[in-house]
């Protein structure tokens, strides 16, 4: 893959698009009022005591590669995944979803395997899928696009912003399962260039590409909500499209990476086959790290106590005043979200 751009996303005009279509929304209600300024990773609405969380969000064209091995049940624990992995981030416990299937055809293997990914997801992150929506539409969408929207509580005084991060602070790497949801753009482009199919062993591993790949998001929702009452939390963030970027909308900080979690062999070997840079994967990738959560150093006691048996924590980074994304290790250094 010696043209590693053409098929990555253009990540800043989908930046630019999307700060183009807000700012033509400009109506309010007056009496259910928002909480914080567009952009985070998920929306709030103040109720009061009580504030909701709102987000949406779906799995992408990781669904292409589903099509080609014809699983599907991952999918739909994606699908959950994707959603309540956002919702937490301020603190919210996410209660209820909604899904949205946009078909070409009505396969009942399909049908069977997404809805018990759903409900496998579903109870991973104890929520309930209240209803959804299936649409054939055949001349758009080819094989299918599966997406979900998320409503979550908490208390308004509970909420994290990430406004309270400040020069010192320690950032925890929450390991991911693999790649997640994200970058398959990329990963598509470099599993065909190098002739990858989907039954083969994936290199470096003894399973198939199609396990590898396909392997389902981590659900962070009860190891997170069973921390934000014992550790003081100043932010969180969900690794997801545009890598450690993601970090950046927390605060505009300089977050340092001296020490990150070490790749898994999937991302090892992309970089490798898709002659990609280091900063390239940073900006695409999870790289490991499936979700950072921000404390200081008084907290690091609580937070590895409660969270070091349920998974690998790593402490990866710290906060500087200034701006942008350093991680020395691999020479990269990015700048802005987009």
């Amino acid at each position: 893959m010696s043209d590693p751009d053409e098929k990555m996303l253009d990540r800043k005009g989908i930046g630019d698009f999307v700060s183009l279509l807000v700012r033509q929304l400009k109506y309010r209600r007056d009496d259910f009022k928002t909480i914080g300024p567009m952009g985070g990773f998920t929306s709030l609405i103040d109720l009061g005591n009580i504030a909701i969380a709102f987000n949406t969000d779906g799995v992408g064209t990781k669904v292409l590669l589903a099509a080609d091995a014809n699983k599907w049940e991952g999918i739909g624990i994606d699908c959950v995944a994707m959603n309540v992995n956002d919702t937490i981030t301020v603190g919210a416990e996410p209660i209820a979803m909604l899904d949205y299937l946009s078909l070409r055809n009505t396969d009942p293997l399909v049908a069977k395997e997404l809805g018990v990914g759903l409900n496998v997801g579903a109870q991973m992150a104890n929520i309930s899928i209240i209803g959804g929506e299936s649409a054939l539409v055949p001349d758009i969408v080819n094989p299918i696009d599966v997406a979900g929207s998320v409503i979550g509580i908490v208390q308004k005084n509970s909420i994290i912003t990430g406004e309270r991060i400040s020069d010192g602070d320690i950032i925890y790497s929450l390991q991911s399962s693999g790649l997640h949801s994200n970058g398959f753009t990329t990963v598509r482009k470099i599993l065909k260039s190098n002739g990858i199919g989907m039954d083969e062993k994936f290199p470096g591993e003894n399973k198939k590409t199609s396990e590898v790949v396909l392997e389902p998001t981590r659900i962070y929702v009860r190891d997170i909500l069973d921390i934000v009452n014992i550790v003081d939390i100043k932010g969180m963030a969900n690794i997801t499209g545009g890598g450690f970027k993601n970090i950046v909308r927390l605060k505009d900080m300089k977050y340092v990476f001296e020490d990150p979690v070490e790749p898994q062999n999937v991302f090892k070997q992309l970089k490798e086959l898709g002659n990609l840079t280091w900063n390239q994967m940073y900006e695409t990738f999870n790289m490991g790290t499936g979700f950072m959560v921000i404390i200081n150093e008084e907290s690091k006691s609580d937070f590895i106590t409660t969270l070091r048996t349920r998974m690998q924590i790593r402490e990866i980074g710290h906060v500087e005043n200034g701006s942008g994304i350093e991680i020395p290790k691999y020479g990269v250094k990015i700048e802005g979200y987009y």
